[in-house]
This record gives C-alpha cells, structure tokens and sequence, in this order.
C-alpha cells in the first residue's frame, strides 16, 4: 500500500503543481510492471516509490538537500525518467543550486525536447544565476513569448497494487545428486575488493582526463576522513554530458573498501600529484555535492592516465558503446 504525498499550491511561473513533480518518478512505475518479471519488477518498483516518497516528504518539510539525495537515488534506478529530473529540478530551485537546476533540465529536455515552452524560465534563471548571460537571453525571451499560454497542473494518481504475487512460484525441489567432497581451495578474495576494477569504475556517470591543478586555498584542517577540495582542469570528455573544464572534486584520502586509517598517519603535501599531471577521473555523478564532484569508490576514483591505463579503459568504453563521440 503506498502512501499519497499531499497537493501544494502552485508556485512556479509557468502554472505546474509543484507536487506533481514531487511524485511523477512514482507514476511511471506503473506502466513498467507489465514489462518484468514479476519478482524484478516488484523490487524495482518498491525501491523507486519508497525514494520518490521519501523525496515527496523532505520536500514537503522544506528539506530540500534531502529531497535532492532522494532524487538522485532514485533518478539512478531509472536514468530515464522525465519526471524524476523535474522533481529534482523543482527541489534544487527551492535550494538555489543553479548548477543542479540547470543540469536536470538538460536531461529534461535531452529526452523529450518538446519540454522547451515549459522549461524556458527556469532554464534561463538558472544560466542567469550561473553567470551565463548570453546563453539566458534567449531562453528568457522564449518565456516571456510563452508568458500567456495556458497550463495545465499535473497531478499523478497513484494507484493501491498488489506487488506480491497470490499464488508466488515455488521451483521443485533439485534432484538429488551425489555430493563428491571438492579438492581443498586457495582462501577467495573478498567479494567486496571486486569493486575495486574499471569494470566497474566506467559504470560512473561521467568520466574525463583532467591536469591537476592543486588543492582550495581555503583547505587547512585536512583529516583522513574529511577530504579537501580539490581543483583539476579537464582536457577531455571520454562518457557522460558536457562539464565546466573547471572541476571541483572533493579529494578523497582513502578508497571505500580500505576506510581504515594507517596508524601514525598525517597528511602531507608530498602526497599530492604533481601539478599538471594528467589524471583519469570517474565521477560517480554528473551533479556536484556541496560543491564538489565525487569519484568513483573514493580515491579510486583517480587514475593516472598512463597508457597502459588508458588503453585498458579505451577498450572497455569501446566495447560497451560508451564512449563520447570525437573523444
């Protein structure tokens, strides 16, 4: 039984209920039921509708950062859904993080551009606010020429259904075979160090080569779990959207699957890369948090991009046709 997130008032220009963003990823999940397998798609289902609440409910209390991270969890269950980014458009609005605005609107109109009359003021806003002045001209007349076209408030109804299965599917029992003792094995490495590969790493959401360009000024009180910023230039896209070639990525100290830190450890500047080294960066999202963009599995994230390391991600991007064009 799922929970209805209750209406608020119209609050945007363009005349949309703000909550029928709050709870559009929810809608869509249930044209996707047919298309799986009963036990998938209840675990989909549950999974995307238990964010896109818990999106609705931050919201609604005027907690927008939370909002934002519900979105974001969710918009990676299903990258495709329209109405999952302009949930989080409407949330980064109400935070005022432009970049995040701007970001969800791109993808907006990347899957349906005829979204343009609707997004047009606050995709301007948004350009505005992030000092692209000449690039919000034009999309700021294109409200204004829209200003007086009627719109229709979107609410999604959200059905009660029924994801477990009356009469669930239970596999007969396997035939019974001899069990023959097994040669004694070496210990296996720990499922969890898996992660720890670029087959995994090129599942980031974006991934360039970037010179190092040194640490924030502002970056005194550097611990081992509390990471500094950390500014790189980028020289080239390998996968995802277009980035500012400014990039601000929070520096990891350690990567996720060794969090431990070395007895007598201290920070030192000696342990830094050498500024204007070239590195290959897997980004785990396209959106920065707190200003700063994450890497992949933390430290590993960071790669230098050597040749034997670019050959090795090459061939992976290229054998999953994930590579940016002319990149």
């Amino acid at each position: 039984m799922f929970k209805k997130v209750p209406g608020s008032k119209n609050s945007r220009v363009n005349g949309i209920n703000s909550n029928a963003f709050l709870l559009a990823g929810s809608a869509t999940l249930l044209s996707m039921l047919c298309a799986m397998p009963p036990k998938a798609a209840a675990e989909e289902s549950v999974t995307l509708i238990r964010h896109s609440n818990k999106a609705a409910d931050y919201y609604n209390a005027g907690d927008y950062g939370r909002a934002r991270e519900e979105y974001r969890v969710a918009i990676g269950l299903s990258p495709k859904s329209i109405e999952l980014y302009e949930g989080l458009e409407n949330t980064c609005i109400k935070a005022q993080e432009w970049d995040q605005v701007a970001f969800a609107i791109e993808k907006i109109l990347e899957l349906d551009p005829k979204k343009q009359p609707v997004v047009a003021y606050d995709y301007g806003r948004a350009l505005f606010y992030l000092n692209k002045y000449d690039e919000a001209i034009p999309w700021l007349k294109r409200a204004l020429a829209n200003a007086d076209t009627p719109t229709v408030a979107f609410v999604p109804k959200i059905k009660n259904i029924d994801i477990v299965p009356s009469t669930p599917y239970v596999p007969p029992p396997p035939p019974k075979e001899e069990v023959k003792p097994e040669p004694p094995k070496e210990p296996e490495r720990a499922p969890e160090t898996y992660s720890l590969s670029y087959d995994n790493a090129i599942k980031a959401e974006c991934i360039v080569i970037a010179e190092f360009e040194g640490l924030d000024k502002g970056e005194k009180d550097i611990q081992w779990n509390r990471p500094p910023l950390a500014h790189y230039h980028i020289t080239k896209n390998l996968k995802g959207p277009p980035l500012n070639k400014a990039l601000p990525v929070k520096f990891e100290l350690h990567d996720f699957v060794n969090p431990a830190k070395p007895a007598g450890w201290k920070f030192s500047e000696k342990s830094l890369p050498e500024k204007g080294s070239s590195w290959i960066l897997f980004i785990e999202w396209a959106v920065p948090k707190r200003g700063m963009f994450e890497t992949f599995q933390g430290s590993y994230g960071r790669q230098p991009a050597t040749d034997d390391n670019l050959n090795n991600l090459y061939q992976l991007l290229d054998k999953f046709n994930m590579r940016n064009p002319n990149s």
